[in-house]
């Protein structure tokens, strides 16, 4: 990941030519950046870090996933059956 030497209306612009400011996490990765370009390249990881992680959980999902496991191995605990999906609020829309 290349950092701006400074943060400018033209790093805005030139964001779109990195593949992960498209999508939902694009916002996290522009916080990122700004901060990065304040502190530098070598002092970015420690200093920027709280904005990276959020970057990379909105990117990679770790956490959810993990939430996802032990919600399933509960589940498996208890002995519990999936729930029924809910029934079509608008039968004749399909939806």
């Amino acid at each position: 990941m290349s950092l701006p030497v400074i943060y400018t209306p033209i790093t805005v612009l030139q964001a779109p030519w990195d593949g992960f400011y498209r999508g939902v996490c694009g916002h996290f990765k522009m916080d990122f950046m700004r901060c990065a370009s304040r502190v530098g390249y070598s002092r970015a990881q420690y200093e920027c870090k709280k904005e990276l992680e959020d970057f990379r959980e909105c990117f990679w999902q770790q956490k959810q996933f993990e939430r996802t496991r032990i919600m399933e191995k509960e589940r498996k605990r208890q002995g519990r059956e999936y729930i029924t999906p809910l029934g079509k609020d608008i039968p004749e829309k399909g939806y």
